[in-house]
């Protein structure tokens, strides 16, 4: 059985960018990071079509910008307000990853030693999870 570094290593390779969104029930914030540590400032999107259309463009940007060739979007599991993102990423070229709340939790508390939730810093905290 693979340990979890070697998971992380098949599903993310150099040239992947990694879209992290931290769901909301009326808006979410996301952030794109690459394997090697570049990312962009964390953005806020409503939970709209106009929203989601404006993530893909966020998405497409830093693809082209960080010169990647593949895009997996990892999400924290949050119940129903998901489910849009999720049905406009099944039309997209992505590969969509549901992250743990514990993990993220964990993750949080290794990072800065705090458990503290902020809407900035959730999508770092999630893109961290896979990168």
């Amino acid at each position: 059985m693979k340990g979890l570094r070697a998971k992380k290593a098949d599903i993310v390779k150099e040239g992947t960018l990694i879209a992290a969104v931290d769901i909301g029930m009326v808006s979410n914030h996301g952030c794109c990071t690459t394997a090697d540590g570049r990312s962009t400032k964390t953005f806020r999107f409503d939970n709209t079509r106009e929203g989601l259309d404006r993530l893909w463009s966020m998405v497409l940007a830093s693809k082209t910008r960080f010169q990647c060739d593949e895009v997996i979007v990892g999400y924290e599991s949050t119940g129903p307000y998901g489910e849009p993102l999720i049905h406009y990423l099944k039309q997209k070229p992505v590969k969509i990853v549901q992250v743990n709340p514990l993990h993220t939790k964990r993750m949080r508390e290794i990072n800065d030693n705090s458990p503290l939730k902020t809407e900035r810093k959730d999508p770092l905290v999630i893109a961290d999870v896979y990168g």
